[in-house]
């Protein structure tokens, strides 16, 4: 046996996720704000997403990693949803909105992510 790790067991780094996915999201609301019609669901989740599925690509990150973007998942729709009703009773849904959608990004790339330092070896309830 070698002494080298597999990379694809390296988890995927913190701050390159966290940060390119929420400037992912910050760019797409900015492009989204220049259009004249308001952009559909498939346009907001597209930057967010592909940078995601980029980062696991080039990082090579094993998808007994992977497990982290449920929860993020849930967490991200969880923040916005709530995050732009409570935002919208303080001020305007044009700034709910964008605020909500950053925040729901970035809670998912940290979720993913630091779930990424902990790999699941089986999926099984025992």
């Amino acid at each position: 046996m070698s002494d080298q790790t597999d990379p694809r067991d390296e988890p995927a780094p913190f701050g390159a996720v966290v940060f390119l996915t929420a400037a992912s999201a910050v760019a797409i609301i900015a492009f989204a704000s220049l259009l004249s019609d308001p952009p559909g669901l498939k346009l907001l989740l597209l930057g967010p997403v592909a940078l995601v599925v980029f980062e696991v690509v080039t990082n090579e990150v094993w998808w007994k990693r992977w497990w982290g973007a449920i929860p993020g998942a849930v967490a991200g729709l969880a923040v916005y949803f709530e995050g732009r009703d409570m935002l919208t009773d303080v001020m305007t849904d044009t700034w709910a909105h964008p605020i909500a959608y950053v925040a729901a990004w970035t809670l998912f790339a940290v979720v993913f992510a630091l779930a990424s330092r902990y790999p699941r070896t089986s999926f099984s309830a025992g």
